[in-house]
């Protein structure tokens, strides 16, 4: 990501170089010195946790290992399940002070309670396993093991988060990348056991239910509508957005697809009879841009899942924000459970709106925004950076193209201007690097460089733009969809030297057109700098002048001598595999 390791490693080589005289050279031909085991120091042969009694502290400790040769020797502590020898099964792994190099770590009861939970040994029953200090010098090893029996609280472990995890999941497997589930509490607050979330599913792929989003946290498995801690995956035949709900007091699931979200009533299209959608765009959030209506004072709408009258979502009573642009929702069925009174959502001052509605776990809420723009209104929803964050790092989007066999060239075409070609790969068709897009321009995509052969878009065939930025186009046939992308930069400033990074500042550039990138910021001398769209961006140089070229993956720039306010400017290739840049002392 960064290359805080590269100096940091280069650090400890200076010193080690410069206290030679005390520890041996460590380039002695491997085979050549020896390491011996570590011994654990009058460790316990059980340990029983009292979740009534203090939660005193655990201490493990053991005796050194020794290089033959004096090289540093460091530690990690295991607890591992009784005899296993792959350390991926570990119940807990803990590092010891020192850069390891301790002689001792100290955990709590509730550590290693929730550790033996998490792997599902059973409450109150005396769980078989092994203490493991493996010591390391350069890539030499040693190991001390010694049996222990840990019994658990007698009390069963009480969730309060629940997330969705796995390879089949929206965002893939790794444990920090888990969604949120929204835990359902009744209106005073009282736990239901009952979580929810909206999301992608992917067919084929495992999905779990995680209690953390962390290596090690409880993995609740699911099949045939039960849960099954610690059990196999669920797996979905068909990959769409669903409603996840979990009742972790009955060990249930259900799923629902979700075909579609539509505004319903007389504020919208069609009215009771209409179905006016709005697309997803990822982690539990929809949107489109509409014209909402206001046929008489108290005319009101309804966001309808699949056409189906039984999944409706309605206003919480109470929750509105002012001009009635939105507020909290709950869905219909739910309701009376819950104890909460809702509503119809109300109409406003009619034009045209972007319409958010926002499922994450945060949120259940929708909100209104009213659109002021001159720039032409496309057919079928067909904008490209049409977002509701529209500041996250990569930002991206998609919209339905027609339903035509794909030709043999592609061109995107800018009303009055040139036409750029497209490159074909497999079922696709790519922009070569990103393209400086315009708001307020019209753009179509055609198989003729002159506009004359056959427009690919819904509608009146044309393409606005909502936003001036660098867009990644693709064109996939087999989906019949358009998909953008863009990256905002963030400018990243922490204080290397005293552990700063956990308390760095991220700083939201300002895109320029074409290619540009600017923010005016306080930076301070000796600090470390890269300007970043975590993390795929992450422009750095090695070089201390002001101003020069940075490339995707450079070193920290370190380059700020003098402390102050600063104009930061960058501008990007097309490929963002490099940029110019300046610093500018304001």
């Amino acid at each position: 990501m960064k290359n805080l390791f590269q100096s940091y490693t280069s650090l400890l080589l200076l010193v080690f170089l410069c206290f030679s005289c005390e520890i041996e050279s460590n380039m002695e031909p491997t085979g050549n010195w020896t390491l011996s085991e570590p011994t654990f120091n009058n460790a316990p042969s059980s340990i029983s946790l009292d979740d009534f009694g203090p939660s005193d502290p655990i201490q493990f400790s053991w005796n050194p290992a020794i290089a033959s040769n004096k090289f540093i020797v460091s530690y990690n502590f295991y607890l591992m399940p009784r005899d296993s020898e792959d350390f991926e099964d570990a119940l807990l792994e803990l590092v010891p002070a020192n850069s390891g190099r301790a002689l001792n770590v100290t955990t709590s009861p509730d550590a290693i309670n929730y550790a033996l939970w998490a792997s599902c040994y059973p409450t109150s029953e005396a769980a078989d396993l092994d203490m493991v200090v493996v010591a390391k010098a350069i890539e030499t090893t040693s190991i001390a093991r010694q049996a222990i029996n840990v019994t658990p609280f007698s009390a069963d472990y009480q969730l309060s988060t629940l997330f969705v995890s796995g390879e089949g999941s929206e965002k893939g497997a790794a444990p920090a990348d888990a969604i949120a589930m929204r835990s359902m509490t009744l209106a005073d607050g009282t736990y239901t056991g009952i979580f929810e979330a909206y999301l992608t599913l992917k067919a084929g792929e495992e999905i779990y239910f995680r209690d953390r989003t962390i290596v090690g946290s409880r993995k609740f498995g699911a099949r045939e509508g039960v849960l099954e801690a610690c059990g196999e995956g669920l797996i979905v035949d068909e990959t769409a957005e669903y409603r996840v709900q979990v009742d972790l007091s009955n060990n249930t699931y259900n799923l629902t697809k979700i075909d579609r979200w539509s505004l319903v009533g007389d504020a919208v299209e069609g009215g009771w009879g209409g179905d006016v959608p709005i697309e997803y765009q990822g982690e539990g959030l929809w949107s489109a841009t509409l014209e909402m209506f206001r046929p008489y004072d108290n005319a009101g709408f309804l966001f309808r899942a699949n056409g189906d009258w039984g999944l409706l979502l309605k206003r919480v009573v109470g929750s509105q924000i002012t001009n009635d642009l939105g507020g909290d929702l709950a869905m219909e069925s739910d309701a009376a459970n819950l104890g909460l009174y809702i509503e119809d959502l109300p109409s406003v001052n009619p034009g045209m709106y972007k319409v958010n509605l926002n499922l994450s776990a945060g949120a259940f809420n929708y909100r209104l925004e009213r659109v002021e723009s001159s720039a032409p209104v496309a057919g079928n929803n067909a904008v490209i950076g049409k977002t509701s964050n529209p500041n996250g790092d990569a930002v991206s989007g998609n919209f339905d193209i027609r339903n035509l066999d794909m030709p043999s060239q592609l061109y995107l075409i800018q009303d009055g201007g040139s036409a750029i070609p497209l490159e074909l790969n497999g079922n696709n068709f790519n922009s070569e690097g990103h393209l400086a897009l315009e708001a307020g321009k019209v753009y179509q995509i055609n198989d003729q460089a002159d506009g004359s052969g056959q427009n690919y878009i819904e509608g009146n065939g044309q393409i606005s733009v909502e936003r001036d930025q660098a867009f990644q186009i693709n064109v996939n046939f087999e989906t019949k969809k358009l998909n953008w992308k863009y990256y905002n930069i963030k400018l990243f400033h922490w204080d290397d030297a005293n552990n700063g990074w956990d308390n760095r500042d991220e700083v939201l550039m300002t895109y320029v057109h074409p290619y540009k990138y600017q923010v005016t910021a306080s930076l301070e001398s000796g600090f470390d700098i890269k300007l970043i769209s975590p993390w795929d961006i992450e422009f750095g140089t090695g070089s201390s002048q002001l101003s020069g070229t940075m490339v995707n993956r450079g070193p920290n720039f370190k380059g700020i001598t003098s402390s102050g306010t600063y104009l930061v400017e960058i501008v990007v290739e097309p490929d963002f595999a490099s940029s110019s840049y300046q610093f500018v002392k304001q």
